[in-house]
């Protein structure tokens, strides 16, 4: 398989749901700009709570209230990013509104940029991100969800998708969540370098196979890896 092609065949599908896992400046956001960037979900709302910097070197359109997200896409605004203030960023009402918003308009995809911000009451995930987890692929919405922690968030926002990709993480328990949830050993994670990653899709069987790619071509603008092996 070429480089263009194995590019094309780890995208998510067009109502698919994603997990995105890797520590901090190991090329999570720049893999989530290649997948949310789709032109086949043309459509899409990034959820940005921590005001990565890099996120907001995105070229798409920027707001911080759900007023101006609204007014956004009444205006047929296409790849809007919802950075919220500090203030309301973790705020449970404010992240219910923005879930229900996302849940009642359809047909987007959803990128939120740590998980660990959300608000889980009592280690319960908001109504509204179940649904959409659970029940928005028949809505025609699509998800991916980043984290550097994977050990702080509940297991059924990590289980619900059909699409990994595992970038190198610090802690020994997120490694530990990591191997639960995909099979990747800890050994192998341990192995990976910056700009590297597993990737696979669950519906393809339980022992999928593994790509592990190398992420500076797709940085550069090409899709291009420096390195491929498959494992099972």
């Amino acid at each position: 398989m070429d480089n263009y092609a194995i590019w094309q065949a780890i995208k998510l599908g067009q109502n698919d749901r994603g997990v995105l896992i890797g520590k901090t400046g190991c090329g999570k956001t720049t893999l989530a700009k290649f997948l949310i960037e789709d032109h086949i979900k043309p459509y899409s709302v990034t959820w940005n709570p921590k005001g990565s910097e890099n996120v907001f070197k995105w070229n798409q359109k920027h707001v911080s209230t759900l007023r101006e997200l609204y007014d956004a896409a009444d205006d047929d605004e296409r790849r809007i990013i919802y950075t919220p203030h500090p203030l309301l960023a973790e705020n449970e009402q404010n992240q219910e509104e923005f879930f229900y918003w996302i849940y009642e308009n359809k047909n987007r995809r959803i990128y939120i940029d740590e998980a660990t911000s959300i608000c889980y009451s009592a280690n319960k995930v908001p109504r509204f991100l179940l649904a959409i987890l659970n029940r928005g692929r028949e809505r025609g919405i699509s998800s991916l969800t980043a984290t550097q922690r994977p050990s702080g968030v509940p297991m059924n926002i990590l289980s619900e998708s059909e699409n990994y990709y595992v970038f190198k993480t610090l802690l020994p328990q997120d490694k530990q969540r990591v191997e639960l949830i995909t099979g990747i050993s800890v050994e192998d994670q341990s192995n990976l370098n910056d700009f590297e990653f597993y990737c696979f899709n669950v519906s393809r069987g339980l022992l999928p196979k593994k790509l592990r790619l190398n992420l500076e071509g797709l940085k550069n603008g090409r899709s291009k890896s420096h390195s491929v092996s498959g494992r099972q």
